[in-house]
């Protein structure tokens, strides 16, 4: 479920009104009752020229070699101000989350795939069945002793 605030359009338009009337960030936020950093995101956006860019708004996937690329150029001292529009990076968050994990694990890391692997819709093999039937066992188990102690509980009152 994704938690994050999505921002209508007309934000987005009031927010590049007022930042074309020399308004910074900051005195943005307070008067619409932003977040400060969603603001800062979108002036970026905005100094880039993609404030009102559909791709923007929306997920965007990058590709690991974009990601080691536009790392290396950050870690080799080009502004990161720079590396966001030259490699068209959405926000500096994503950014960020990329620097710390190409310094945590190398390139390597960048090149992993999020979530979990899908699993196969092939049939189970016979240990694999075992052991999910022993974990439900378990679980079915737990279920109950905590149904009686409930029970118990109720009778006592």
């Amino acid at each position: 479920m994704d938690l994050r605030v999505k921002h209508s359009l007309e934000t987005r338009i009031e927010v590049a009104r007022l930042f074309d009337a020399g308004f910074g960030f900051h005195a943005i936020a307070t008067q619409l009752g932003l977040k400060r950093e969603s603001v800062r995101n979108w002036h970026d956006q905005y100094m880039q020229g993609r404030l009102l860019d559909s791709a923007v708004m929306g997920n965007k996937k990058y590709s690991p070699q974009l990601k080691i690329a536009a790392v290396e150029k950050f870690l080799s001292g080009t502004p990161k101000q720079d590396v966001l529009v030259e490699f068209d990076i959405s926000t500096r968050a994503v950014f960020d989350k990329w620097v710390v994990l190409y310094r945590n694990e190398g390139p390597e890391g960048l090149s992993k795939t999020a979530g979990r692997k899908a699993r196969g819709d092939g049939p189970m093999t016979p240990e694999e069945e075992l052991a999910f039937l022993r974990m439900e066992n378990e679980i079915l188990k737990k279920w109950v002793a905590l149904a009686q102690e409930e029970d118990r509980r109720l009778s006592g009152l």
